[in-house]
């Protein structure tokens, strides 16, 4: 009895101890990801000269990570790498920066693969791992890493704090600060090290307190997977609309079927796309499944449908979008131009005309008032509907130093029609193709442009 005291009081001691060391393991545990991530992680800074849709001209700056030593491969988001850079950089920790190449970009993911020169991977940069088959849990305890507000190779933590379906995308939601700077960069599982998502965006302070997105890892794994087959991982063709509705939830319910895409699909207004055939955990509950799911299936797909309170089975030919690091877009007097291939393209765009995609600002278009995201309806009075026709065309006019009449199509409404006309008097200069395999480039009509696309319906 009289040892019992000092007994507890030893136990007690010891209890402490161990509770201090378990939980000084887990924190040295928990923070060596970050040593680690020091060293996959790079900073990217990217000049945009002629941009495409929904891209920026001028110098941006992100990051991004190593996923693939052996090809150089580096991942980050397509609004990072741009979706025709005029050149691409990377640096790791400590080092220079050197050149990239844009292997792979994908607007719907806002993903991106870069290439580099393996010589130029440090000794100490290990590849990152990667969590590819599952989802994160919420509550998981998560670190964003990169730059934020150019605080380089730097952290912000939080959780999971949601996996969030919002504008026909899936996220990885998180609390951790995801600031100007961190996108590209990993979403790491603080205990496992492993990156769960990549940066992409927050909402503003403004708005919002703690709310960050990534792009969810077991998405942009199934890109890698599908470009080490080498096969083309772009999103499929949806010559299909479905509708939507608060009160209809996770069904995926055909609107409209679109023609004069290069598939169609037999399905009727009203139909509830269900799974592929003999795979059931396919389940259609929006439009993101069924996208991932046809990503890198080309051919015909069995899929079940429910017709009028029946189910059956019908047959989706499926097509890979065109990739694009292959487009070829057109510059001159400031302004880029190219083919855009919408889904309702036989409504909002029935002829087939070329899409004006940016307009830069202080140039002779800007000048001029031509507006970004209309159509070039005519040019001298002619129906010019291919780029490489148009700039033949522009190129003549820029030799004979002629201005041309230029006539667009917006989508705005004017008395009693959906569509308003403008005209412009422009004066030719600096006509070029532009893309992201263009350089200084082949003339109008090379046969150079035989391997690319200008995106025409074909």
């Amino acid at each position: 009895m009289f040892h019992l005291p000092r007994l507890i009081c030893f136990t007690f001691i010891g209890l402490l101890f161990s509770f201090g060391v378990s939980s000084a393991q887990e924190r040295s545990s928990e923070n060596s990801y970050l040593l680690k991530a020091e060293g996959y992680t790079v900073k990217i800074r990217t000049r945009v000269k002629y941009p495409p849709m929904k891209d920026n001209k001028g110098a941006h700056e992100g990051a991004g990570f190593l996923i693939d030593g052996n090809k150089g491969w580096i991942a980050t988001n397509a609004h990072v790498a741009s979706r025709n850079p005029e050149s691409v950089e990377v640096s790791f920790k400590n080092q220079s920066f050197f050149e990239a190449k844009l292997l792979f970009v994908d607007r719907y993911l806002d993903l991106a693969v870069l290439k580099i020169l393996k010589n130029k991977i440090p000794a100490n940069a290990e590849e990152s791992d990667l969590r590819c088959n599952e989802w994160p849990d919420v509550g998981t305890k998560v670190g964003a890493f990169g730059h934020p507000l150019s605080l380089d190779f730097s952290v912000t933590t939080g959780i999971v704090s949601g996996l969030r379906y919002r504008h026909n995308r899936y996220w990885v939601q998180t609390d951790a600060a995801i600031n100007s700077g961190n996108s590209g960069g990993p979403l790491i599982d603080v205990k496992t090290g492993k990156v769960v998502g990549i940066n992409a965006m927050g909402y503003s302070k403004r708005s919002s307190e703690g709310l960050g997105f990534a792009v969810p890892m077991v998405y942009a794994c199934r890109v890698f997977a599908l470009l080490r087959e080498e096969k083309n991982p772009s999103v499929p063709y949806l010559p299909v609309a479905f509708a939507t509705s608060d009160e209809v939830q996770d069904k995926l319910i055909v609107a409209t079927a679109y023609k004069q895409l290069p598939v169609e699909w037999p399905l009727e207004p009203g139909d509830q796309l269900v799974s592929l055939k003999g795979e059931p955990a396919t389940k259609f509950k929006n439009q993101a499944d069924l996208i991932h799911t046809l990503r890198g299936r080309d051919g015909n797909l069995a899929v079940e449908i429910e017709r009028k309170d029946k189910t059956k089975t019908v047959m989706l030919p499926v097509m890979m979008r065109p990739r694009m690091i292959n487009w070829v877009g057109l510059h001159f007097s400031g302004i880029v131009v190219g083919k855009e291939l919408m889904r309702d393209a036989n409504l909002s765009n029935p002829h087939d005309e070329i899409f004006i995609l940016d307009v830069s600002s202080a140039s002779i278009g800007s000048v001029l008032g031509v507006a970004a995201y209309s159509y070039v309806h005519t040019v001298d009075g002619l129906k010019l509907k291919n780029v490489e026709d148009l700039c033949t065309y522009l190129e003549k006019a820029e030799d004979e130093k002629r201005k041309v009449q230029i006539v667009t199509r917006s989508r705005r409404w004017e008395y009693m029609s959906a569509s308003t006309y403008e005209i412009f008097r422009v004066r030719v200069k600096d006509v070029k193709l532009v893309g992201p395999k263009m350089t200084d480039g082949p003339s109008c009509g090379s046969r150079e442009l035989e391997h690319l696309t200008t995106w025409g319906r074909s």
